[in-house]
């Protein structure tokens, strides 16, 4: 049976990258990146030559029907992402379930995600939690869709790009009661990773000038007040 291999990449520092990333690539028939320039430097830290292709947000209905038909006729594909595990909030997502339709086998190769990461560290519960991938871009789509889920109690993480963070935490401070914390994670495993915990007032008014390490939002769970 021809198989699909969700490949990890390290999410900042060289050495999360898990060593059977290193094997799955050298005997990948066909290795799928997200960036040109991302993948290439991957492949040529680990001594590999060979060709790739490229799945982002810029393929094209018309391009996905080629990979369909191609990934049904290699018998090992490898799906890299730019950073930790494929298919989490990357164009692995649209490629899994192609794949599954096109009666290819899905494996995964395990290793770090940004996600679990912050999520662990935090100290809030981490079950049951939600995760909400990218929140919309506008500032009052952002606050209907936390308002939204915030209802429900449980802990929620979330994605951010570094441009986005600081509007983000300006939401956070708004509508978040003072009795319910934030986490922030600040690139993780990169040498200058950083975290703050704390309401979002508090955690707002230490966010870094000019911050560019990708983040992660970590909102804890909603505490339940004992009745006397």
């Amino acid at each position: 049976m021809n198989r699909l291999y969700l490949v990890s990449n390290s999410i900042g520092n060289d050495l999360d990258l898990p060593p059977r990333t290193k094997q799955l690539l050298e005997e990948a028939d066909w290795i799928l990146g997200e960036e040109q320039r991302t993948t290439s430097t991957l492949l040529k830290k680990l001594g590999i030559s060979k060709p790739f292709d490229l799945l982002n947000e810029h393929t094209s209905r018309s391009e996905m029907d080629e990979i369909g038909m191609k990934l049904a006729m290699t018998k090992r594909t490898c799906l890299i992402s730019d950073s930790g595990s494929p298919g989490l909030e990357d164009p692995g997502k649209w490629l899994v379930p192609l794949a599954w339709e096109m009666g290819v086998e899905v494996r995964s190769a395990p290793g770090p995600t940004a996600l679990v990461s912050a999520l662990t560290s935090s100290g809030f519960a981490t079950s049951p939690f939600l995760f909400l991938g990218f929140l919309p871009r506008e500032e009052k789509e952002r606050e209907k869709t936390l308002k939204q889920y915030l209802g429900l109690g449980i802990t929620l993480a979330f994605y951010e790009t570094p441009y986005r963070a600081k509007h983000c935490l300006e939401t956070l401070a708004k509508i978040l009661p003072n009795d319910r914390m934030i986490f922030l994670a600040l690139g993780i495993s990169f040498a200058h990773e950083t975290s703050f915990r704390g309401t979002a007032k508090e955690v707002q008014k230490k966010f870094p000038q000019g911050m560019k390490l990708p983040p992660v939002f970590v909102i804890e769970e909603k505490k339940e007040r004992h009745k006397r």
